[in-house]
Formats: structure tokens, C-alpha cells, sequence
């Protein structure tokens, strides 16, 4: 790969992985606001996503090594690129057409055209806020630039130019301008009001379903992240994590966290159902004790995600080889009921008298 699509590559596999961990974090946070899922909004979020990665990789990459680098000089005079296009322009209008000195600086203008189009179509700004916004990130990157990003290297490993303060900041401009044009207008969610202003909806399958989702990609999320931090910390500083932390006491604590306190708190939901605007409730859809709903939540998904969690863990230290066995059926009996018993109440619905509401009909 060449200086210009080895950057591009790496910003795709730096989205990917970011989506990966962050997608699901991303789309609740989109339900929780909106009410709703819109392609339009999330295809959106994946392209921001994607030029985030992009921006940062075509200006930081590639890291030199900490010990085998030149220090780079500082360019703090404004408008020196117009000296430059004279001498290039020297050797002839093709040269300067094919050469590096204009093309840099085109670049530079290109980098910046989508954050001034996200700017106006994603964040619903203005002109003026694509500006701001372009001048805003081009000056952080400078001063990455200028510092050694931030003092991790003795000096600095790129040249830090003012030229690029400024064209960066025109491209910003441009890119403002031209998200106006209907072709953008894709870039743009819908209008919707505030899901908290929305009125009350039923709570149908596909919103518990979306809800269990939400709480199963938070509390698998968590864990992952939790283990490869304790993991990072076990390498560098050379000893080895208990597999019980791993296997036992960190899905304990994600569990707790996503599933036990929330539904002990006011509103009596995981966080998963808060995303979706829905609560428990008693079977009349009344108020219910903490204790239902915490039951309610043990029998139901929060605790079939929490046993698969640490099945191994326990098949190990009590010997029950049976229990992951006795998980899938739980499981499935639970998914069953889940499409079969009415008013989507499931089977802990059942076994503890209790149903779901929307939280807004409070």
C-alpha cells in the first residue's frame, strides 16, 4: 500500500473495531433520544465514524519509532505555500499541475470538505458551525503535531504548519457550503420530537426484544473490555489475572451494574429497557415493589445472561456439569414463552405476576 490508501485502510479497520465495541452503545443511545432506529441517522453515524478514524489516521500516521526519528521543523509562516506554487510553477504549468507542492495543499482542502458537510447535515449546524468546527479540529492537530502528540515523543515528528490551520479551515468552509445541496440532504435524520415528549406506545415483542439486545451487548461489551484492560495491565507489569476475576467476579460486577441497580432504582428497568422506554410493571400495569421487579429481573434475561456468563466458573468450582445444560433449556423455555404467553409477559412474567409499560404512560 502507498502514503495514500495505507492511511484509508486503517482508518476502515479502526471504525470497524470501534463499531464493534461502540455500535451497539451508539444505537441505544439513538432509541433512548429518538424513540426510534433510523437507517438514515445510523448510516450517518458510521460514515462519521469512518472520517474520524480517516482524520486522524492521514494526519498522525504513520507513529515513528520513539528512538529513530528526525525532529521536524515548525512552519509559522502564513502563506508560505504561495512561494512554494511560484517556484513549482517555474518548472512549467504541467509540473506544477502534477506536483506534490499542489496537490498537498488540495489535500489539505479535501480532508476538511466532510466535516463541514457533517457539520450542517449530521449536527444540523450552520455555516458558521462548520467553521468553528473545522478551525476547532485542524488547530488540535497542529498542536498534536507541534507538542509530539502531547509530550509521548522528545519533539515533534510532523511539520506543523499554519498553512494547514488555514486550508484545513477553508476545506471546512467549502464542505459547509456544499452540504446545502440536495445530494447531502440523505446525511440528515428525520425531524422527529424528543422520544421523553413522544406519548406512550405498547410495549410490543420487537421492543422487548430490542431491549434484551441493548442489556446482552452491554453486559458482554463490558466484560470484554474490563478483561482486555486487566489484561493490558497483567502484561505490562508481567503477572498473570485469576481466570476467576475473568470468569466470575467481572460479569458479577457488569451484571450488578446493568442489570440489579437499575432495576432497584426508580423507573424499575434495566438499562437496556430504559433505552427503550419501557418499565416493569405489576401484571394490572400498577406499580411494583423493588423486589418483584429484581426477582423478575433474576429469572427472566438479566439472569440467563448472567448464568451463561459464568457457567464455566461455576461448572468448575461446584463440578455441575449439568448447569450449562439446564441454562439452554431455561433458555429456551423462556424464549418460548416469550413468543407464545400474551402481552409479551414471558415466562418470569408469569412465575412473578408482573408485565411490562411504556415508561412515559407513568
Amino acid at each position: 500500500m502507498n502514503s495514500v490508501t495505507w492511511p484509508g485502510a486503517v482508518a476502515i479497520l479502526g471504525s470497524i473495531l470501534f463499531l464493534g465495541v461502540a455500535g451497539v452503545f451508539l444505537l441505544a443511545i439513538q432509541y433512548r433520544r429518538h424513540g426510534r432506529l433510523s437507517w438514515r441517522r445510523t448510516i450517518t453515524t458510521i460514515a462519521a465514524a469512518v472520517y474520524g478514524f480517516g482524520l486522524f489516521s492521514y494526519t498522525m500516521l504513520p507513529l515513528p519509532d520513539s528512538q529513530k526519528f528526525t525532529c521536524r521543523a515548525t512552519q509559522l509562516d502564513l502563506g508560505h505555500f504561495v512561494g512554494d506554487f511560484a517556484r513549482a510553477y517555474e518548472h512549467g504549468l504541467r509540473s506544477f499541475l502534477t506536483g506534490s507542492t499542489l496537490w498537498q495543499v488540495l489535500f489539505n482542502i479535501i480532508l476538511f470538505m466532510p466535516l463541514g458537510i457533517l457539520a450542517v447535515r449530521w449536527l444540523r449546524g450552520n455555516i458558521f458551525t462548520g467553521v468553528v468546527l473545522g478551525f476547532a479540529a485542524s488547530l488540535a492537530i497542529e498542536l498534536t503535531q507541534y507538542t509530539g502528540m502531547w509530550g509521548l515523543y522528545r519533539c515533534a515528528y510532523r511539520v506543523a504548519d499554519v498553512d494547514d490551520l488555514l486550508m484545513n479551515t477553508l476545506g471546512a468552509l467549502l464542505g459547509a457550503v456544499i452540504a446545502y445541496l440536495p445530494i447531502f440532504a440523505f446525511l440528515s435524520g428525520p425531524r422527529e420530537p424528543r422520544a421523553i415528549d413522544a406519548p406512550a406506545r405498547p410495549v410490543t415483542r420487537r421492543r422487548r426484544a430490542l431491549a434484551d439486545f441493548f442489556d446482552s451487548s452491554f453486559a458482554g461489551v463490558s466484560v470484554f473490555m474490563l478483561a482486555a484492560v486487566l489484561q493490558l495491565f497483567a502484561t505490562m507489569g508481567d503477572y498473570e489475572v485469576d481466570p476467576r476475576v475473568l470468569n466470575f467476579v467481572l460479569p458479577s460486577i457488569v451484571a450488578v451494574a446493568v442489570f440489579v441497580i437499575p432495576v432497584l432504582a426508580p423507573g424499575r428497568a434495566t438499562l437496556g429497557q430504559r433505552c427503550a422506554w419501557i418499565q416493569i410493571t405489576s401484571a394490572d400495569r400498577k406499580f411494583v415493589p423493588a423486589w418483584r421487579s429484581l426477582l423478575r429481573t433474576v429469572l427472566g434475561f438479566g439472569g440467563i445472561t448472567f448464568l451463561f456468563q459464568i457457567s464455566t466458573s461455576l461448572n468448575e468450582a461446584l463440578d455441575l456439569p449439568w448447569l450449562g445444560a439446564f441454562a439452554a433449556l431455561y433458555a429456551l423455555a423462556s424464549a418460548l414463552c416469550f413468543l407464545m404467553v400474551p402481552k409479551t409477559r414471558g415466562l418470569a412474567g408469569v412465575l412473578t405476576a408482573t408485565g411490562f409499560a411504556d415508561r412515559r404512560s407513568s
